[in-house]
């Protein structure tokens, strides 16, 4: 899947390099969220020390801040996007991941926003095509 980014896109994307000196592979947001998928390894350079580089493009954005860590390895892309992923089975292109029932809300978000999203990202940014919860 192609990306495609407007003005707004590009500039939260360079607000977000700016500040956290991360780049980053790949953005999505909503009304109220903004997702950013960085660099492998770099995750926690670009959430800062108790969340302030977060926090920060969180209050210039007026959104909530997701930050996922890019791996070329489908089944760890997968866990960094749902942490509360118990298991990852990939097949083929299709991954499913075991979530307990606690956590489904979480994952699934308002509307399904937050999985929503992270099929978007890794459509854009794997070759996993599907994505279901179990």
């Amino acid at each position: 899947m192609k990306k495609k980014f407007d003005k707004e896109d590009i500039q939260a994307i360079s607000l977000f390099e700016k500040e956290t000196n991360v780049e980053v592979k790949d953005y999505i947001q909503d009304d109220e969220s903004a997702y950013f998928l960085v660099e492998e390894g770099k995750a926690g350079l670009a959430i800062g020390k108790n969340g302030r580089n977060i926090k920060k493009i969180g209050r210039m954005l007026g959104k909530r801040i997701k930050v996922f860590e890019y791996e070329e390895n489908n089944e760890k892309l997968v866990r960094n996007m749902i942490l509360e992923a118990n298991s990852v089975e990939i097949n083929g292109d299709s991954a499913t991941v075991d979530v307990d029932e606690d956590d489904r809300g979480r994952v699934i978000g308002a509307n399904g926003s937050n999985i929503e999203k992270v099929r978007v990202l890794l459509r854009r940014n794997s070759d996993l095509q599907e994505l279901k919860l179990k």
